[in-house]
């Protein structure tokens, strides 16, 4: 994961539960539905689960009440904030670079996959069926079917006055649906996609 990331978390953690609850204008139709879409992941992960990019720990507290879960989180406030909450341990690491896991089932990531360049993306999934075997996939993510998609949205964002918003969009990598498939499915996976809100698409992948 590309360092300047890290400034980007810095400034969130302390902000970001409010966001997710719909209190910030300019994420709200972001993060609309939140609290379902962290449960319908829930729902899909099987076996011993590793989160990365755990932020503050919504999704996790979902997924210990069934399950083994190893969580990964690169952000130090935001790692703290997790161990807060959730009163596990919170490894260190990225979707890179993670401490040694023997078994892991399930790889989950909520709102997190797109810090990772289309190249990297590629790669983590290849690593990860390298030293797990084809675990299963649970990716929520912001997501477009097309660069007309995309700028459509983008376009929306600047006419709302939504400045925030519409530099996220012009930096991160939110990757196309094409693409994630195409990723997955190189590697043998089947592949579901179904769209949350405007913004966000959940990715359940099996071999």
């Amino acid at each position: 994961m590309n360092l300047p990331f890290m400034d980007i978390f810095k400034d969130w953690a302390k902000d970001y539960d409010t966001a997710v609850g719909g209190h910030d204008e300019q994420y709200h139709e972001v993060f609309i539905g939140y609290d379902q879409m962290l449960d319908d992941v829930a729902l899909y992960v099987e076996g011993t689960v590793l989160e990365f990019g755990v932020g503050t720990g919504n999704l996790s507290a979902r997924i210990l009440k069934g399950h083994p879960l190893i969580a990964i989180e690169p952000s130090p406030e935001m790692r703290q904030i997790a161990i807060d909450k959730l009163g596990i341990s919170v490894e260190n690491g990225d979707f890179l670079r993670y401490p040694s896991f023997s078994q892991v089932d399930t790889v989950v990531s909520s709102y997190a996959f797109h810090h990772l360049t289309d190249s990297e993306k590629e790669s983590a999934i290849d690593q990860y069926v390298r030293e797990w075997g084809h675990p299963k996939f649970v990716l929520l993510d912001t997501m477009f079917e097309s660069p007309e998609a995309r700028q459509d949205i983008i376009d929306w964002a600047t006419a709302q006055g939504y400045s925030d918003l519409v530099e996220d969009l012009n930096r991160e990598y939110y990757p196309y649906t094409t693409t994630i498939r195409t990723m997955l499915e190189a590697n043998g996976y089947n592949v579901t996609m179904t769209q949350k809100n405007k913004f966000v698409w959940l990715v359940v992948a099996t071999k």
